[in-house]
């Protein structure tokens, strides 16, 4: 049996990191999606001992999802809880993690300790699963607009056409670059005012399309010519 011990220091002061923890917003920003996965949302544990749940996606889309219970919160301080994995692969033994700030050279060090774990390679899969983590925390708290893919889940949910999901990844795209809200407003009512006037077969042609180009289906076109050489496809 063994035990995961980490140290991570951020620039920021304890009350910054705390923050980043208690507000629900910027907590999703970081916490617990895992390497090269995704967070899709979080159920219950609104209260100390209420056991909740993160539904995610590893690296390869695959749903699983962390259970876990929160044990003790002390606030500006850190807390404790009681984490388990439903799919994945980081293991079915439930383990008690210790999440503590100390003010430390004008910053705050996150000391992280997390076991028993009953083999190293289920602690190693901790440590690369708690290092993209904090590495996320330490750009939230720097004030780092960090994507939430989260987010972008919840905003999307009404857009299920390629097309709609298309525009809507533009504006969300413009939005995260730091346009002007004027300027989305504007290209929102542009984009869905055209897009709804599409006639059905049109929009649904033009659908076709943009899948076949997401999923790479459509080589390149790219100094092809057609009819007889007479115009070159772009």
């Amino acid at each position: 049996m063994s035990e995961l011990a980490m140290e991570y220091w951020v620039a920021q002061d304890p009350k910054q990191v705390s923050l980043a923890i208690e507000d629900p917003f910027q907590m999703r920003r970081w916490y617990g999606a895992p390497p090269g996965g995704a967070r899709l949302g979080e159920e219950g544990g609104d209260e100390v001992g209420e056991p909740f749940r993160v539904n995610l996606l590893d690296a390869k889309g695959t749903p699983f999802a962390q259970l876990g219970r929160l044990l003790a919160v002390s606030p500006g301080e850190g807390f404790t809880l009681e984490l388990a994995w439903e799919g994945g692969n980081l293991g079915r033994e439930t383990t008690r993690v210790s999440f503590m700030l100390r003010p430390a050279e004008g910053g705050t060090r996150i000391e992280l300790r997390q076991g028993p774990f009953s083999s190293q390679e289920s602690l190693e899969a901790h440590r690369a699963y708690w290092e993209a983590n904090l590495g996320r925390l330490a750009r939230v708290v720097s004030g780092e607009a960090v994507p939430c893919f989260e987010e972008f889940w919840e905003e999307s949910s009404g857009f299920v056409e390629p097309l709609g999901m298309a525009a809507y990844a533009v504006l969300a795209g413009l939005r995260e670059a730091g346009a002007a809200p004027e300027t989305l407003a504007q290209l929102e009512e542009t984009l869905y005012a055209h897009l709804a006037r599409l006639p059905e077969e049109t929009a649904k042609v033009l659908g076709e399309v943009l899948r076949a180009r997401l999923n790479g289906a459509i080589p390149s076109a790219e100094g092809r010519q057609e009819d007889g050489g007479a115009r070159t496809a772009r």
